[in-house]
């Protein structure tokens, strides 16, 4: 039987209205092709064996510092992917992206019929998030911002506001610095290494600092960017990460997910610790939202917004 990921489904994935959810993306929403089936049980138990084994297994890459050349390596691939084909911007899709051609949606595996659905949908996100949230700020800070393609859409949303792309790779800087070129955004790349702030980054009143499936490759280890954000005190922090206390374990696919998460050694205790603050009225979280779509593993989408007090 097949399905459409539609403005309704859309609309309980982002914890808002259809209307707004139209009013926001409607024509981009068109554009894409969101059918997809979900799985059979046959299919689904060997898609689900497959997931054991591999988190069983002893393949997956762990999360952390060391994983800075790896890191390096792929970003280069991208930088060298852009110039090759004449700085097409579709060539900064992270290759992960079109890894698994079954997805998680609402706690279950599909299977959509168009191979670019995840990078659609992220498509679709990315400009619902930025939409709702940016309009009122000047400055806008990613960090872990990767092959710059989240920067892309802010800058084509936004070309009046100054945008910085932070990184601890260098390829992922002088990538930034290409896209900014090329295309004359208001973009400018920096180095920044989560696990040792740079505390002269000059943060101006009225800015944004987001980071979208970035911090996850922190597991413990947030607290020297937590106490950075606090420092500088941005006006607004968006983070789209892997929240592992958003999963419900006593359901199949969300069990799994944990312990994904956990063999990766992802981002964990983050949303805890912003709890512990807002408890003592140093922040205000205004949104937590679980974004019940990602890939295989894992959800990687999931929303916290909040502000310091």
């Amino acid at each position: 039987m097949t399905s459409i990921l539609d403005t309704s489904e859309l609309a309980k994935l982002f914890g808002t209205s259809e209307k707004d959810v139209e009013q926001m993306c409607g024509d981009l929403i068109k554009s894409y092709n969101f059918r997809y089936m979900v799985l059979e049980p046959s299919e689904f138990e060997k898609i689900l064996l497959d997931v054991i084994r591999t988190i069983d297994g002893e393949t997956l890459s762990v999360s952390g510092k060391k994983r800075e050349s790896d890191w390096i390596s792929g970003w280069n691939d991208n930088l060298t992917a852009f110039v090759e084909s004449n700085y097409d911007l579709r060539t900064l899709v992270p290759q992960y992206m079109y890894k698994f051609g079954v997805r998680r949606l609402f706690s279950r595996y599909i299977r959509p019929l168009d191979k670019h659905f995840e990078v659609h949908f992220y498509n679709v996100y990315r400009h619902y998030l930025f939409k709702t949230w940016f309009k009122p700020y000047d400055c806008i800070y990613e960090f872990g911002c990767g092959t710059g393609y989240n920067l892309v859409i802010m800058a084509q949303l936004f070309p009046e506001k100054r945008l910085l792309g932070l990184d601890w790779a260098e390829s992922s800087i002088k990538l930034v610095d290409t896209i900014a070129s090329i295309y004359k955004f208001n973009l400018t790349g920096r180095k920044f290494d989560y696990f040792d702030p740079d505390y002269d980054l000059e943060v101006p009143d009225n800015s944004v600092f987001i980071t979208l499936n970035s911090m996850e490759q922190l597991g413990g280890d947030f607290q020297p960017f937590l106490d950075f954000i606090l420092e500088k005190r941005p006006a607004l922090v968006i983070n789209s990460e892997p929240f592992i206390e958003l999963y419900d374990e006593s359901n199949l696919l969300d069990y799994l997910a944990i312990r994904y998460h956990q063999k990766r050694n992802y981002l964990n205790g983050y949303l805890g610790a912003l709890k512990t603050l807002e408890k003592s009225n140093k922040i205000e979280i205004l949104k937590i939202q679980r974004i019940l779509c990602g890939n295989i593993f894992h959800e990687g989408y999931s929303l916290v917004i909040w502000k310091i007090l």
